[in-house]
């Protein structure tokens, strides 16, 4: 499954009211959920060992800003 803005803000939030910066109830950090979910092969972002999910978030959306950045000048 490809990540998104969408997809990465929804699955934020509701971790975030659901658990904060802890572990989910399989001892699974966000970063590493992110990462085993979705996929992140092609990604230069590893946040499967982040503990905080707001770093693990600001990360990936760094990231991908920076790729679309990238597209569009690809496109000009």
């Amino acid at each position: 499954m490809q990540l998104d803005y969408s997809k990465l803000n929804t699955e934020y939030i509701a971790w975030s009211i659901d658990i904060g910066d802890g572990r989910n109830k399989d001892d699974i950090r966000f970063g590493q959920y992110i990462h085993n979910k979705y996929d992140m092969t092609s990604w230069k972002t590893d946040v499967f060992y982040d503990e905080s999910c707001e770093r693990s978030y600001s990360r990936i959306l760094s990231e991908m800003h920076e790729r679309e950045l990238k597209n569009q000048k690809l496109i000009k």
